[in-house]
C-alpha cells in the first residue's frame, strides 16, 4: 500500500501555495514514498529484492546478471519517481492560477489539488505498480530465456484468449521465432497496461514464416503505445523513457538530467 500520510499532503499542498516547493525544488518525502512504493512491485515480479542481490551469496537460482538486471530497473524506478513527482507538483503549481490571472485562495487551490494528488497517487500509481509487477516478471523470465536459448531456442507467444483479450495481444498469438529474432526486442509482453499474455519456450516447432510473421508483428505494433514498444529484459526498463513524465519543459530539461536535483540511493 502507497504510504503517505494526510500531514505530508498537507504539507505538500501549503508548500506549493507557499511558494516552497515548486518544480524546481520538490518534495523527497513524495519522491521516495513513490519509488518505494513501485520497488515493492518491482521486487515482487521479479521474485528477489536488490538487497538480496548484491551480496555474495544470492538466493537459489539467481545469479550475477539478476543483479544487474534488477540494479538497471531499480534505478529506472527512480528516475521515474522524480519525473513523477515533477509533473504533479508542475501540475498543481500551474493550478494556484484562476482564470482571472489571480491566484486562487487557497480553499480552492486545495481542491483542485485534491483532484490532481488522487490522480497522480491513488489512480494512476496503481496502475503503474501493477505495470511494475508485469514488467519485472517479464524482465526475470527474459533472462532465463537467454540462459537457456541453447536448449530451449525457439519462443511462442501466448495471448490468453478470452472475453478480455486486447485486440493488441490477438494477432501475435501462436507465433514461433528463435530467441534472438529481433522482433522480440519491441512484441515481448508486456504490450499494454494489465497485459497477460507470456512466451513459452520451446525445444522444437514450426518457426512461423517471415511473411506471416512481418504482417502479424505490423499488425500489433500499429497498435501498440510505444510505451511498450520494448524488452525489459533487454533494456531494463520498467518504465520507456518515451512515458510522458519524462517529458519536461525546455528549461527544466538539464534538471532532469540531474533527475531534478533529487538523490539516487546506493542501497535501500
Amino acid at each position: 500500500m502507497f504510504k503517505y500520510s494526510d500531514d505530508l499532503v498537507e504539507a505538500l499542498f501549503s508548500g506549493i501555495y507557499s511558494g516552497r516547493i515548486k518544480p524546481r525544488f520538490l518534495p523527497t518525502s513524495l519522491y521516495y514514498a513513490i519509488a518505494d512504493y513501485l520497488k515493492k512491485g518491482v521486487y515482487e515480479g521479479y521474485g528477489a529484492t536488490f538487497s538480496s542481490l548484491i551480496k555474495a551469496h544470492k538466493p537459489t537460482g539467481y545469479n550475477v546478471s539478476d543483479m544487474e538486471l534488477l540494479t538497471e530497473m531499480r534505478t529506472n524506478i527512480y528516475l521515474f519517481s522524480a519525473a513523477k513527482t515533477y509533473q504533479q507538483v508542475r501540475t498543481m503549481t500551474d493550478q494556484l492560477i484562476g482564470d482571472d490571472g489571480a491566484i486562487l485562495p487557497f480553499k480552492q487551490f486545495r481542491e483542485k489539488a485534491d483532484e490532481t494528488y488522487d490522480l497522480y497517487n491513488k489512480t494512476w500509481l496503481q496502475t503503474e505498480y501493477d505495470t511494475a509487477i508485469g514488467q519485472a516478471q517479464n524482465a526475470r523470465k527474459w533472462n532465463v530465456i537467454e540462459e537457456q536459448a541453447d536448449v530451449l531456442p525457439l519462443l511462442e507467444y501466448h495471448a490468453v484468449l478470452d472475453s478480455r483479450t486486447s485486440v493488441i495481444c490477438r494477432p501475435l498469438d501462436g507465433i514461433i521465432a528463435p530467441v534472438n529474432d529481433p522482433i522480440w526486442k519491441k512484441v515481448a509482453p508486456l504490450n499494454h497496461f494489465n497485459c497477460r499474455c507470456m512466451l513459452k519456450q520451446l525445444s522444437d516447432g514450426t518457426v512461423t514464416s517471415a511473411k506471416v510473421k512481418g504482417e502479424k508483428v505490423d499488425e500489433t505494433l500499429g497498435m501498440m503505445d510505444d510505451l511498450f514498444k520494448m524488452n525489459p529484459g533487454k533494456t531494463g526498463y520498467v518504465f520507456d523513457k518515451d512515458h510522458p513524465y519524462f517529458k519536461v519543459a525546455p528549461k527544466d530539461r538539464e534538471l532532469a538530467k540531474r533527475n531534478f536535483d533529487l538523490p539516487l540511493p546506493k542501497r535501500d
